[in-house]
C-alpha cells in the first residue's frame, strides 16, 4: 500500500470514529461507492437522511445539504480550526489549502422549479394562516407577500422523478418519496424561478425542512449602499430588509456555516464593510466568525444583536432592529473616516 492509499484509509477510519464518538451510529443501507451507511443527521436531525461512505471518506445529509470529508466534519461539528482538524485526520495542513473560491450556483432542474413554483402559488393563497407567527417576528403582511411566503396546510409526499430528481429506493425496493411538511413555506427565487424551498414546521423536529434538490446558496436583498449585514435565517434577513433596507444590503446565508456563492461573493467584494450578525450561539460563534474575519479581514465587524440569539429574538424581546443596525452603520462610517485620515497622513 502506498502512502496516499494509507493516508486515505486512515482518514476514512477517523471519519467513522469521529461520528461514533459523537454518538452517531451508522447502519449499512446500500453498496453505493463501496458501501453506503445511514443515520439521523447530527445537524438537522433528519431521520435516516444522513449518509456516509467508507471508501471515499465522505458524508452528506440529503435534507439539510451538509457534506464534506473528515476535516470538514471536525471543523463544523467540533469547532476545530483547519490545522487542528487536519492534524487529527493525519493530514499535513500545509499540503491542503482552504477553499476560499466561491462555488458556482448549482440550480435545480427546470422540472423542479416548475413544480416548486406551483407549490408556492398554492401556499401563497393560504398566507393568512401564517400571519400571526410572522407578525410576532415583526414581519409585515405586505413584505411577506412580496417575498412569496405562504402556508402549506397538510403534509405532502412527492415522487422524486416528477420533480426532475433521480429516483431513489428504500431497502424494500419501493421508490423513495420526499416530504413537503405542513408549515410556513419560504421560497428562494432567482431570475424569476423558484430555486429553493424551505419549510418551517409549527412544531416537531427538525424545525426547518429543506426540500431535496434545492439550491443552497444565500438570499440577497440589495441596495446601492456599500454596506451589508450578514445573517443566518431567511426570516431574519427579511425582517432586517424590511426595517433597514434603505441603509444596507442584507445577506441571509441559510445557516451559520453557509458560504457565499459567486453572485454573493461579487456583491461582498463591492462592499466597504460587512456587519456579521450570525446567531449568537455555538454554531454562529467562534468558528463561523473566524471564517468571515479571515476571508474579509479588512472590512468585517462582528455585530450580534444586543439581546437574544438572533434578530428575530431581539425584536420579540422589544428591541428596535433599526436602532441596533443604525449604531452599527455609524460605527463603520467612523471607521471608514479613520482609515481615510490614516491614508492621507501616510
Amino acid at each position: 500500500m502506498n502512502n496516499v492509499e494509507q493516508q486515505s484509509e486512515t482518514t476514512q477510519g477517523i471519519l467513522f470514529d469521529a461520528l461514533q464518538n459523537d454518538g452517531i451510529f451508522l447502519r449499512r443501507v446500500a453498496s453505493t461507492h463501496g458501501g453506503e451507511y445511514a443515520s439521523p443527521c447530527p445537524w438537522c436531525g433528519g431521520r435516516d437522511r444522513f449518509r456516509a461512505w467508507p471508501e471515499t471518506g465522505r458524508y452528506w445529509c440529503r435534507q439539510c445539504g451538509r457534506k464534506g470529508d473528515v476535516i470538514q466534519y471536525l471543523r463544523d461539528r467540533r469547532g476545530m480550526t483547519f490545522k487542528e482538524a487536519a492534524k487529527l485526520a493525519g493530514k499535513d495542513p500545509d499540503q491542503r489549502i482552504m477553499r476560499r473560491e466561491p462555488r458556482k450556483a448549482a440550480f435545480p432542474p427546470a422540472a423542479w422549479s416548475e413544480k416548486a413554483g406551483r407549490f408556492v402559488e398554492r401556499a401563497r393563497k393560504n398566507l393568512s394562516s401564517a400571519i400571526p407567527f410572522l407578525s410576532a417576528r415583526g414581519i409585515k403582511q405586505e413584505k411577506a407577500r412580496r417575498a412569496c411566503l405562504g402556508w402549506n396546510p397538510v403534509d405532502v409526499y412527492e415522487q422524486r422523478p416528477s420533480w426532475g430528481l433521480p429516483e431513489e429506493h428504500r431497502n424494500d425496493g419501493r421508490p423513495r418519496q420526499f416530504w413537503l411538511p405542513a408549515g410556513l413555506v419560504i421560497p428562494m427565487i432567482r431570475d424569476g424561478r423558484v430555486v429553493r424551498l424551505r419549510i418551517r414546521r409549527p412544531e416537531g423536529e427538525p424545525r426547518y425542512v429543506v426540500v431535496p434538490g434545492s439550491f443552497m446558496g444565500p438570499i440577497l436583498w440589495t441596495t446601492e449602499i456599500r454596506l451589508a449585514v450578514i445573517v443566518e435565517s431567511e426570516l431574519d434577513g427579511l425582517l432586517l430588509y424590511q426595517e433597514a433596507g434603505d441603509m444596507m444590503n442584507v445577506v441571509a446565508l441559510g445557516s451559520a456555516h453557509g458560504r457565499p456563492d459567486e453572485a454573493t461573493a461579487e456583491l461582498l467584494e463591492e462592499m466597504d464593510f460587512l456587519l456579521i450578525a450570525l446567531d449568537f450561539d455555538e454554531a454562529g460563534g467562534k468558528a463561523a466568525w473566524q471564517w468571515w474575519r479571515k476571508t474579509y479581514p479588512e472590512k468585517t465587524v462582528r455585530w450580534p444583536p444586543p439581546q437574544g440569539k438572533d434578530p428575530g429574538d431581539y425584536f420579540q424581546g422589544g428591541g428596535s432592529v433599526r436602532a441596533w443596525l443604525s449604531v452599527g452603520f455609524d460605527e463603520v462610517i467612523e471607521r471608514m473616516e479613520r482609515i481615510a485620515i490614516q491614508q492621507e497622513l501616510s
